[in-house]
């Protein structure tokens, strides 16, 4: 196809119901809806594999609607 690389959404565990990756709420852990960290893993060394770069999205000012308790929120707890 000519492409030599990807970009994938937020990959971070989100809050209930958060499937797309802009409400993080442990940056420690892989969202189950995109697999398992070691089904990442394995993608990345695929991808690298073909000579495809994988770019991981990251949003730092995204978190979960949690209001102010921001020691529900990983890794400020």
């Amino acid at each position: 196809m000519g492409f030599d690389a990807v970009w994938i959404s937020p990959v971070v565990e989100n809050s209930a119901n958060g499937y797309h990756g802009y409400w993080a709420l442990n940056w420690n852990n892989v969202n189950p809806y995109f697999g398992t960290a070691q089904e990442l893993k394995d993608l990345v060394t695929a991808a690298h594999a073909e000579g495809i770069w994988v770019m991981v999205d990251v949003v730092a000012n995204h978190v979960a609607p949690i209001g102010t308790n921001y020691g529900s929120v990983t890794p400020f707890n």
